[in-house]
């Protein structure tokens, strides 16, 4: 499973130096980050996570039509549900893009955790991440978030290369005030002031209106939500990449919500149905 894993990246990053080259560019240089390399999170039937499956067929249906190539959805450490589409898996590798802020902010967490010096104000760079980890990146990010997280061998080439399946795990620890299965990644509150950083408003704030929600686009049309109020990680990758990409990703968020048994429901002023934008302010 591990060479498959990294034969595939191998085969990503071809394509990725392929398509430099035919621009004239300086093709990308591959540094393998060795990850923990464990199972996926374990699964869990939608009903016991406390939401309705009829939703998240919704939600995948969406997904489906938008031309993505996988959805995940996660809740409280369990994989609720995974669809993937255009022969990809679990394992087909996936550019960060954009998440690879995420994935610095979370090393400079580390960092301070690791009681190392570092501007926790400015925008993380790798020379500071490495500076003050005393090490290269490939090497604080597998020692510090790739391996504690269990997530298969990835490649920074230059930006992180990982398996589509492993980005939920990241999603998991924004979703849970930076711990992951019990182990605290970064330090508590931390995840708040990367999710003020990194998220793409949909509104001035940067969380969905009434959901309580954070978007983070990935390359192309791949997008990553967080919703810390009710442990809820929605990741779809694949798609298409334009103006109104956060529609479909609107879409699917509010199938999911909406199919959470477990927030209240608020009425109407006529008493009809329930308002589904009220849901526990903690889970």
């Amino acid at each position: 499973m591990k060479t498959q894993a990294m034969r595939r990246l191998a085969v990503a990053l071809l394509v990725l130096v392929a398509g430099a080259c035919a621009r004239h560019e300086a093709p990308p240089v591959g540094v393998a980050v060795a990850g923990g390399n464990m199972p996926a999170l374990p699964p869990l039937a939608p009903q016991d996570a406390k939401l309705e499956p009829a939703a998240l067929e919704a939600a995948a249906n969406i997904a489906r039509y938008a031309g993505s190539d996988a959805l995940l959805i996660a809740r409280n450490g369990h994989l609720l549900l995974e669809r993937y589409w255009h022969d990809t898996t679990f394992a087909t590798p996936v550019a960060a893009g954009a998440w690879q802020g995420v994935i610095d902010d979370l090393l400079v967490g580390a960092l301070v955790n690791d009681r190392r010096l570092i501007d926790t104000e400015a925008l993380p760079s790798r020379g500071a991440i490495e500076q003050a980890a005393g090490s290269d990146l490939a090497a604080y990010l597998s020692k510090r978030l790739w391996r504690p997280i269990g997530a298969a061998d990835a490649m920074l080439a230059p930006d992180l290369l990982a398996a589509q399946g492993d980005w939920i795990r990241i999603g998991e620890i924004l979703a849970n005030d930076g711990v992951y299965q019990g182990e605290e990644i970064v330090p508590p509150g931390w995840v708040q002031r990367l999710l003020a950083r990194r998220a793409v408003p949909l509104d001035a704030t940067g969380a969905m209106p009434d959901r309580g929600a954070y978007r983070l686009p990935g390359a192309g049309g791949s997008c990553l939500w967080i919703v810390p109020t009710l442990r809820l990680v929605v990741l779809r990758t694949g798609g298409q990449a334009d103006a109104d990409r956060a529609s479909p990703d609107a879409t699917i968020l509010d199938a999911v919500i909406r199919g959470a048994i477990d927030r209240p429901r608020a009425a109407h002023a006529d008493g009809d149905e329930p308002d589904p934008s009220v849901f526990v302010p903690t889970h």
